[in-house]
């Protein structure tokens, strides 16, 4: 079993967290729809918003150093956008790149 780490930066505060995954990441879907969950649930509690919906762009590949967007949609209908990049294998890094 491999670990899949999704770490996120604000310029306000630096928050890591591990989560477990049954099986590698295959494909580029795989960073997109864990990017997705990860938004919606970790760094949504963490920077304390609610999210109606998260939408990530399908990284080009799965290469260290590849980047994709995601943008998410709150409950005041403010629009957030996180900026990641996949930093090792199994692992990607959030960003908030802007926030409402």
């Amino acid at each position: 079993m491999s670990d899949h780490r999704g770490h996120w930066r604000t310029p306000l505060m630096v928050v890591s967290s591990v989560l477990g995954l049954a099986a590698c990441f295959t494909s580029t879907v795989d960073y997109q729809r864990d990017a997705e969950a990860y938004i919606d649930g970790t760094v949504a509690e963490a920077v304390g918003a609610s999210f109606v919906q998260v939408e990530c762009e399908r990284p080009i590949d799965q290469n260290v150093g590849t980047r994709f967007e995601c943008t998410a949609l709150d409950d005041s209908n403010g629009t957030w956008v996180f900026d990641n990049e996949i930093t090792a294998e199994n692992e990607f890094e959030v960003n908030v790149f802007s926030r409402p």
